[in-house]
């Protein structure tokens, strides 16, 4: 571990936007050193300090979650000189064979998470049925403001039946990301349920899921989400059974029609509060 508070590491970051006090530390986490871990250095860092934790390249295995609770931290994986979406595949938390019982990964402040992976053992017991990683989940609609961006959500073949849970939130972004069913299909991609209010899911991949997005059951009438710009490989697009207000528009799917792309008819989601415009289906 080492904490940085000047120098060229620093000037790079905010050079690159990703580090906008000059005051915030930097700290690098090298995964071959058990003896500092991801949480240590969350935990050492300054809530709304702007504090940024650079991992070094390496898995780490995990017999319990990693809590992202300290707001306004970014967390960002080295570059590798490989595709930014690719990166998570050595970057990724995993539970360990005798983690089984929740996700590896609670997000419960406000923070952004670039070019990590995340990968569960959660059998179903608690958090939607096995999800690798969980937004929220306080019934407290936060945390408000998440933003995870290129990071990497493989089934792996594992017991896990979700890639994300999104429970009581505000205000997440989620870009440029892959969620793959490795080894067995996940159910969904993506699950969303509760007091949740502006939701972004752009440019990501869904490969091989049952769904890439499933809504669960809303408090206020859904989420008000977008869904845009993503593909959608031997997935359907979209499950949602209650009210949940928001656009899907520009999404690739690989099924012929909206016939089966979806849990219902696009006539059933509109009159749920979902609007359709300009997707593309295959030819």
């Amino acid at each position: 571990m080492a904490v940085i508070q000047g120098g060229s590491i620093l000037h790079d970051l905010q050079e690159q936007g990703i580090l906008m006090n000059p005051k915030a530390n930097v700290f690098l986490v090298d995964p071959t050193v058990t003896a500092y871990s991801l949480q240590d250095a969350i935990d050492e860092c300054v809530a709304s300090q702007g504090d940024v934790i650079v991992c070094l390249p390496g898995g780490q295995e995990l017999s319990a979650a990693v809590n992202f609770d300290c707001a306004g931290i970014t967390v960002i994986s080295l570059n590798r000189g490989v595709n930014a979406r690719a990166q998570g595949e050595y970057f990724a938390l995993y539970a360990a064979a005798a983690y089984t019982d929740g996700p590896i990964a609670n997000i419960t402040a406000n923070c952004t998470i670039i070019g990590m992976g995340f990968a569960s053992r959660d059998t179903g017991a608690t958090f939607y049925s096995g999800a690798a990683a969980l937004i929220g989940g306080l019934a407290t609609a936060l945390p408000f403001g998440v933003h995870l961006k290129q990071c990497r959500f493989p089934k792996w073949g594992l017991d896990n039946r979700i890639g994300l849970a999104i429970e009581g939130t505000t205000e997440t972004l989620i870009e440029e990301c892959i969620f793959e069913g490795v080894g067995a299909d996940f159910a969904s991609g993506i699950y969303v349920q509760g007091a949740t209010q502006n939701l972004e899911i752009v440019n990501c991949r869904f490969r091989d899921c049952t769904y890439g997005i499933v809504f669960g059951s809303f408090a206020g009438g859904g989420p008000e989400c977008i869904i845009a710009h993503n593909h959608f490989e031997g997935s359907k697009c979209l499950s949602a059974a209650s009210a949940a207000t928001g656009l899907i528009a520009d999404n690739w799917l690989m099924t012929a029609t909206d016939t089966g792309s979806y849990s219902t008819t696009v006539d059933t989601l509109n009159g749920y509060g979902l609007q359709f415009a300009d997707q593309h289906y295959a030819e």
